[in-house]
């Protein structure tokens, strides 16, 4: 395909981006929503592939695989509009919502804590007793990637992302929680995990206006991300191996797997396309949490897996992820990809308009937890993973919690204090 027609796919795309950003802003009154999301860091990544295509070692990037997403935006933009209109939230709504907490729930705080502490002891007894490598896949998994380790993890995700809203100034110690849960998570070396809960905290605190929208912000998050790629790819191996001095090579290693991570999934769809996409599969892989969840309890014992089997050269290192459009186009039909794109629009959207209705941080962390897995869409397609379900029920449990059993306790100190008075 030319340059011309290249071009013209480039432009049209950010026509049509900048059109629905412009309508998602006049509907909702705010950027943060679940279609702006998806779609402007895509925008960001993709503007980084073209820029390093057939440069510093990367394969020339191929543009008409950017017509996935420009379908596909199309499709998720029209359960946004339709819910915009039918329920007028945008006329009466202003993007600033105040989350009812002022502060950390004393109840998560002390469970906070309590995971700090099983994952001190988990990571001093797993250190003494694993031959894997810090920073393997191997170690990861056997650390905190399955069984009870997995699923603690995974209760340190909701936990992180209030963490990182309500930290401030009169609340600092709570660096402790969050730097020991950043700690985990890189241990785990599922970088996705980490930038996810990240992204939907800053994500609350901006929207609340805890936070304000700069060029510092985007510096640090840059500066954060680089910092993880530093920990696991130099910092972590060097301590494994009783390395003292860092070379030349070791950081040139470390930004092209920086660089490469940014845009595996872009050059993946790419390379994918071009190559008439041998990876499709089942219509089933897309709903993997649900069939396995059915399969354990039937007894069937076949677990679907999602992870794509087929890994392409970037031209610095494989990827096997395909960006969130990608991954849903190789494993449907043309049906299926649009249902599927409404579904889960329509589904993101009724949550938005959950969270106009109950103000708390529980409903609040649901939320944009779910719009950070979208935010990750120029990487990967991430809600054919458990903890896509699993997250969500877990805020609601330790909400019951806290409104049946802590808060109750409150009410009732309260009361009995007012009546020694």
């Amino acid at each position: 395909m030319g340059s011309f027609h290249n071009i013209l796919i480039l432009i049209t795309f950010f026509i049509e981006v900048a059109v629905l950003c412009y309508l998602e802003l006049k509907a909702w009154k705010t950027i943060y929503t679940p279609l702006n999301f998806l779609m402007l860091p895509y925008v960001v990544i993709l503007v980084l592939s073209i820029i390093l295509s057939g440069k510093f070692g990367f394969v020339e990037f191929y543009y008409p695989s950017i017509l996935f997403w420009s379908v596909g935006l199309l499709l998720f933009s029209i359960p946004s509009f339709f819910f915009a209109f039918i329920t007028q939230k945008a006329d009466k709504r202003c993007h600033n919502e105040v989350i009812q907490e002022r502060k950390m729930p004393q109840f998560l705080l002390w469970l906070s804590v309590a995971l700090c502490l099983l994952f001190v002891y988990r990571t001093y007894s797993f250190l003494g007793s694993t031959s894997f490598y810090i920073g393997s896949d191997d170690f990861g998994l056997s650390y905190a990637g399955q069984g009870f380790w997995g699923h603690l993890r995974i209760v340190t995700l909701p936990l992180l992302i209030m963490a990182i809203y309500f930290v401030d100034k009169s609340n600092l110690w709570l660096w402790i929680i969050i730097l020991m849960f950043f700690f985990v998570g890189i241990l785990y070396n599922v970088k996705g995990w980490i930038i996810i809960p990240v992204v939907a905290g800053m994500a609350m605190r901006l929207y609340t206006g805890k936070s304000k929208l700069k060029l510092s912000f985007f510096l640090y998050l840059l500066t954060g991300g680089l910092l993880i790629f530093l920990l696991a790819y130099l910092v972590l191996p060097m301590i494994a191996a009783n390395k003292e001095e860092v070379t030349s090579e070791m950081l040139t290693f470390v930004f092209e797997h920086f660089s490469h991570y940014l845009v595996s999934g872009t050059y993946g769809l790419s390379i994918d396309m071009q190559l008439g996409y041998p990876d499709s599969g089942d219509f089933e892989i897309l709903w993997a949490p649900i069939v396995n969840m059915i399969n354990v309890i039937t007894g069937n014992g076949e677990l679907v897996l999602p992870i794509n089997p087929y890994y392409f050269h970037s031209g610095i290192n494989l990827t096997n992820v395909r960006t969130f459009f990608g991954t849903l186009f190789i494993y449907t039909n043309c049906w299926q990809f649009i249902w599927y794109t409404l579904l889960s629009s329509s589904i993101m959207y009724m949550l938005k308009l959950i969270t106009l209705k109950w103000s708390n941080v529980y409903i609040y962390v649901i939320y944009f937890f779910e719009c950070g897995l979208l935010a990750m869409g120029w990487f990967e397609f991430y809600y054919f993973h458990l903890v896509v379900f699993e997250l969500p029920v877990m805020v609601l449990i330790l909400w019951f919690v806290d409104e049946l059993i802590f808060s109750k306790e409150t009410v009732i100190s309260s009361n009995h204090e007012a009546r020694q008075i």
